[in-house]
């Protein structure tokens, strides 16, 4: 799976994390330009593809695609 951030759109809510039954992402320390910490992949071998994380992001932020 590859999962995609989009750290200028990401506002930190960390809902994506919540919905992640696998544990795959973590808010980072770095900040965007608004100011906000961002979520970033922490184990991306986990992921199991079921896009809670995309459907849970109210800011359409994350993207999981399957790479084959």
């Amino acid at each position: 799976m590859r999962i995609t951030i989009d750290v200028e759109v990401c506002k930190g809510c960390g809902l994506c994390i919540f919905y992640c039954p696998r544990a795959v992402l973590q808010l980072s320390d770095k900040r965007n330009q608004k100011g906000y910490s961002v979520a970033e992949v922490y184990d991306a071998e986990d992921c199991v593809g079921c896009k809670l994380c995309e459907i849970g992001c109210p800011d359409l932020a994350i993207y999981v695609e399957d790479d084959t």
